[in-house]
């Protein structure tokens, strides 16, 4: 397998691709990176990993393209299968492209519903392109159910369609969050929320909620990331006059040492499709506050019997959530208490087992054989469609 990204920029869809890398290693995987970032944190691929750098550091993306290309190409013809680390970015359209001109199958792996991700990320002229794009892989590999329909829609024949559940090294997240890095101190509750600082994590939700209830609930919060809508942000916490119960604290390297030490973790999502962040603070046994916005968020919190659910973009609603929480703590931590046990359910394992079969079932074709009507992945709590 090669599997691509734009870059190692820490996220989710790269922690996921990291791991099936280290997973699938001994048997000859390669990770390509199309660009070397080095102004953001980023995720370091563990030993035995075979990582492809495509393009030199800082240079820039239409210059890296052309040396990279061909790079990428050279790598495909050397493997069975292309595999695109997310169903976005310029990683997904070279690595299709060099798929096709190398002659291997290619299947993306798909982290958010298609429309919502290149309705946000995406220029508006380059929806096309992406929609065209998504039709001709080999196949997809998606989180959750949720996601599935955006691509049928989209084209992409039903049987050319898997879902596997993101999994987690439990053992792992518990190590990291013993290490250095903690930012919660002080005498307050501290509420910790990870996500990028764009639309769809709905911060400025969080931001209304937080306000609504910080006068007669004393606490911070603090936020662990950057992104397009920073100075947004924080114009939002002025304007609210919570500007000094609020740390924008930015995209930190170590931020599982906080999350493990939070009264509450909160994700206010409008969309996702199974977060990683969600998952680990689960695996930490944090007490936790969700926006109830895709199948994923639902099966991580057990439909609400590991943490709270609350309707997407409901500022009230939220802000009940977080001062019942803060105000009597008890009933939300007896709640978190079976996150761990929960959590061993998305096992990293398991996934790498799932995403072995699908990408078995969905590469049928290039042996001459039909490819049916996929099954479940094997050991993998999603279904096959």
């Amino acid at each position: 397998m090669l599997l691509v990204v734009d870059s190692l920029a820490t996220n989710g869809a790269v922690y996921i691709t990291v791991e099936l890398a280290r997973r699938w290693a001994p048997d000859g995987a390669r990770l390509a990176v199309l660009q070397r970032l080095s102004d953001v944190p980023v995720v370091t691929p563990p030993p035995g990993v075979a990582v492809v750098q495509l393009s030199a550091s800082g240079a820039r993306l239409r210059f890296a393209l052309v040396r990279a290309v061909p790079r990428l190409v050279r790598q495909a013809r050397q493997v069975d299968v292309v595999v695109g680390g997310s169903e976005i970015g310029i990683g997904f359209l070279v690595g299709l492209l060099a798929a096709r001109v190398a002659r291997r199958p290619f299947v993306v792996a798909v982290h958010a519903d298609l429309d919502d991700a290149l309705a946000e990320w995406v220029p508006r002229r380059l929806h096309g392109l992406y929609y065209w794009a998504h039709r001709r892989v080999n196949g997809a590999v998606c989180v959750a159910q949720g996601l599935v329909e955006p691509l049928v829609r989209n084209g992409l024949p039903v049987q050319r369609v898997h879902v596997v559940r993101n999994g987690i090294d439990v053992a792992a997240v518990q190590r990291a969050a013993r290490g250095p890095g903690n930012l919660v101190g002080g005498d307050l509750p501290v509420v910790v929320a990870t996500g990028r600082l764009a639309p769809q994590k709905a911060y400025d939700v969080l931001l209304r909620a937080h306000a609504r209830i910080v006068g007669h609930v004393p606490h911070r919060l603090l936020i662990l990331n950057d992104g397009p809508d920073h100075s947004a942000l924080v114009a939002l916490a002025r304007r609210l006059r919570v500007q000094d119960s609020v740390q924008f604290a930015g995209a930190v390297p170590t931020p599982l040492p906080s999350v493990a030490r939070a009264a509450v973790f909160c994700l206010p999502s409008r969309h996702e499709g199974l977060p990683l962040a969600l998952l680990e603070a689960i695996v930490l046994g944090v007490p936790v506050i969700a926006a109830d916005c895709s199948e994923g968020v639902r099966a991580v919190l057990d439909d609400g019997r590991v943490g709270e659910l609350v309707p997407v973009d409901d500022v009230e609603a939220l802000a009940q959530a977080l001062a019942r929480h803060l105000g009597d703590g008890g009933p939300l931590r007896e709640r978190a208490l079976r996150g761990p046990a929960h959590a061993t359910s998305f096992d990293s394992e398991v996934m790498t087992a799932g995403w072995t079969a699908a990408l078995v079932e969905l590469t049928l074709p290039r042996h001459g054989r039909s490819p049916g009507r996929p099954r479940p992945a094997a050991g993998c709590p999603g279904k096959g469609l």
